[in-house]
């Protein structure tokens, strides 16, 4: 059975999946209510859902619906770029900016590995920018990056900008609450840590506050959603190994899910949490990432603590979701948590923003432009 459109993901799309396999399952899924189409993923405890083919990346059923589509959608991998054809229409997925994350991965470990990764990286960067038919990135941040890297680079502007589209992370239209209660998370109210600890992040900080606002009278927990990221290759390649520390030595203060929450399961955790918390670290990696748990929190109208910089804080400032911080401030974590559950008025503020901003990222809508732009090829 021959897929018009072929979605493309190197991570896990199955029960547990983060950031790059949400994506692509929903976007498959938006697609194929126009056209048939196949996601070629690391299946993992996968049971269905969507109207789309599911294909183990790597098998000859794969590889054949790659070479045999007529529009491929995938970050440029090694993989994706050895198998598709032309005359195939090829649309790279930017949206998670590789080449700024190396850095933090591998700046503990410098060494000939790291050089040559970062710099295979950038060649990919740098020939699905010459090479795709439609560029896509999630943010105008993000744009803005590309943008000088190509222009850095010589390329020339005739027809690029024309080329490109901004397609940010989704939300589901589905109501958070068809997921039911969680089971009770104690008295204190909850402060939810949405999963991964990644070298640009920043847990410590959220952790450090914690403690501080229980050492000054005010009962709070952090809950840690995930500690085990589902692609494990990735995880021990890039975990900053405070997910081990935690969870060696958990205190009172930390609710801790040794295994990523099941994706179906997550709106029961957030629902009964009182704060999202999105910190990082100073780096290039913060100004350009788009946050992929910041959406999370919007669909169950969490409201949010974000250090400031990039996308998520930018919008969290704007429409008035939380509060922003500045970055590695303990104290200044400390006091936005105690104001989003000590000042009712403002959290019903940001509540009430959050439910306001939702219909704006539903998958159906982010997802629009890029339906539009495919629909002619097929």
């Amino acid at each position: 059975m021959r897929s018009e459109v072929v979605i493309y993901t190197r991570d896990v799309v199955g029960r547990r999946m983060a950031g790059p396999g949400i994506r692509a399952f929903h976007l498959a899924d938006e697609i194929s209510r126009s056209s048939p189409v196949a996601l070629v993923a690391e299946l993992t405890d996968f049971d269905g859902g969507g109207r789309f083919r599911a294909l183990r990346r790597g098998s000859p059923e794969a590889s054949e619906a790659i070479r045999s589509a007529r529009v491929v959608i995938g970050q440029p991998t090694r993989e994706l770029l050895r198998l598709t054809r032309r005359p195939a229409k090829v649309v790279f997925d930017l949206f998670d900016p590789v080449v700024l994350e190396l850095p933090a991965i591998y700046a503990e470990r410098a060494g000939l590995r790291g050089r040559a990764h970062q710099w295979i990286e950038w060649q990919r960067l740098q020939a699905a920018m010459k090479h795709g038919d439609v560029l896509v990135c999630a943010t105008p941040q993000q744009f803005s990056f590309y943008a000088g890297v190509h222009l850095s680079g010589g390329g020339d502007t005739e027809g690029w900008l024309e080329r490109w589209l901004t397609v940010p992370f989704g939300i589901e239209e589905r109501d958070p609450a068809e997921d039911g209660p969680i089971e009770a998370l104690g008295d204190e109210p909850v402060v939810v840590w949405g999963g991964g600890s990644w070298p640009w992040l920043d847990p410590e900080t959220a952790l450090s506050a914690v403690e501080q606002l229980r050492a000054e009278g005010t009962g709070v927990k952090l809950l840690v959603l995930g500690g085990r990221r589902p692609n494990e290759g990735v995880a021990a390649a890039a975990t900053s190994g405070w997910a081990r520390r935690v969870e060696s030595n958990v205190s009172g203060a930390v609710l801790w899910n040794r295994e990523w929450i099941p994706y179906r399961e997550r709106a029961r955790w957030l629902r009964a949490s009182s704060v999202a918390i999105m910190l990082h670290r100073e780096s290039l990696e913060a100004e350009f990432a788009i946050r992929t748990r910041l959406f999370d929190a919007i669909w169950c109208a969490v409201p949010v603590v974000a250090t400031r910089g990039g996308f998520a804080a930018e919008l969290v400032e704007r429409e008035g979701l939380g509060v922003v911080v500045a970055p590695g401030d303990t104290s200044g974590v400390a006091a936005a948590i105690a104001r989003i559950l000590g000042d009712d008025a403002f959290r019903a503020a940001c509540v009430e923003n959050l439910g306001r901003v939702r219909a704006r990222f539903t998958w159906s809508r982010v997802a629009a432009p890029l339906v539009e732009r495919i629909l002619p090829w097929l």
